[in-house]
């Protein structure tokens, strides 16, 4: 077996014997310095050129395309109709020949070609009603049967990434706002459908030791993408309140603001704690982060006016280098350590 392979593998035993309780913390951190993953990690450097490859390809595609032929709808949803089962069909070759790689990434650009299919059949049959996110509906319930039929993570974070643009636009939608949805109006609601997200995927991760074995690893797609919108929602409360349109928002009292600010540090809190118990390094990852996040914005939005420009930039800078050196000490301490166990 490959070693950085079998590193991994005693790793992730190492994080479930953490988990039940069954090592203390420090005969974990004994243990898990015997098992270094300070190498290249070519799985996940394969995985973002494969993604990179496929959005290349497709759009490489898409030129060549418009160059050869007249581009017309009807000759675009052909091309796309011929090349979906094409992509698709390759995939199913080549991870035949063990190269799950360049299989996920060929799944990835039929994918992106489904979506572009639906778009092209929606301008072809246009009512004129401008119903763009029910495409989107019907890419979510295409792509999220696929990824868990062929087992790829690729296909659920691009199904993720549909779900948010599709959950802005059909609110935005309804309400008669068109297309708004990065302006996340009323965001209440997207920390709402994070806090759920967040809750399926911890469900998803148990039911991954047992009855969803073979798909270990895709509750951190949905943690992430559930922690992410809940980051977001939080952080445009935090500036502007549960506001409810982009163009005349009311003005938010100073005691609405301050609610939501201890709503997010009480969130990033939670994140910390729940990432420590449960040895899930994203959790604490993105806990430290929105902490910085959150402590920039407040001194650029509330403090650094009344500073001066060249005080306050002076002020930012010298908080960065602070962070840089403290985050330096604590990477040096942890692998000085490492090396004496």
């Amino acid at each position: 077996m490959n070693p950085m392979r079998l590193q991994k593998i005693m790793r992730r035993e190492l994080d479930t014997l953490r988990r039940e309780g069954l090592i203390t913390a420090t005969k974990y951190a004994e243990l898990e310095a015997q098992y270094p993953l300070h190498k290249w990690d070519f799985a996940a450097l394969g995985r973002w050129f494969g993604v990179f490859g496929a959005i290349s390809v497709a759009a490489g595609l898409f030129i060549l395309g418009s160059k050869l032929f007249a581009l017309t709808l009807e000759n675009l949803a052909i091309a796309l109709s011929l090349f979906i089962p094409l992509c698709f069909y390759l995939a199913f070759r080549f991870g035949h020949k063990g190269l799950t790689w360049t299989k996920r990434s060929l799944e990835l650009l039929g994918a992106f070609a489904v979506i572009g299919l639906t778009f092209t059949l929606g301008l072809i049959f246009s009512s004129g009603s401008g119903n763009w996110p029910a495409l989107l509906l019907i890419d979510l319930l295409i792509l999220l049967p696929l990824a868990y039929f062929l087992r790829n993570a690729l296909l659920l974070i691009l199904t993720v990434i549909v779900f948010f643009t599709w959950f802005g636009g059909v609110t935005g939608y309804v309400s008669g706002w068109g297309a708004y949805f990065f302006g996340m109006n009323y965001p209440m609601r997207f920390l709402f459908a994070g806090l759920l997200m967040i809750g399926m995927a911890m469900i998803h991760r148990q039911a991954e030791t047992d009855r969803l074995r073979s798909y270990e690893g895709f509750f951190k797609v949905w943690l992430s993408g559930g922690v992410f919108f809940s980051e977001m929602a939080l952080w445009l409360m935090s500036l502007f309140g549960n506001y409810g349109s982009i163009f005349s928002r009311y003005l938010e009292s100073a005691a609405e603001l301050l609610l939501f600010n201890a709503i997010w540090v009480g969130f990033n809190v939670a994140l910390l704690v729940i990432g420590a118990r449960l040895q899930l390094r994203m959790l604490r990852g993105y806990a430290i982060t929105f902490f910085l996040i959150q402590a920039y914005t407040l001194y650029f939005w509330r403090v650094a006016r009344h500073l001066g420009p060249v005080f306050a930039m002076f002020v930012a800078g010298a908080a960065t280098l602070a962070l840089v050196v403290y985050f330096e000490r604590q990477r040096r301490e942890h692998k000085s350590i490492a090396a004496s166990a």
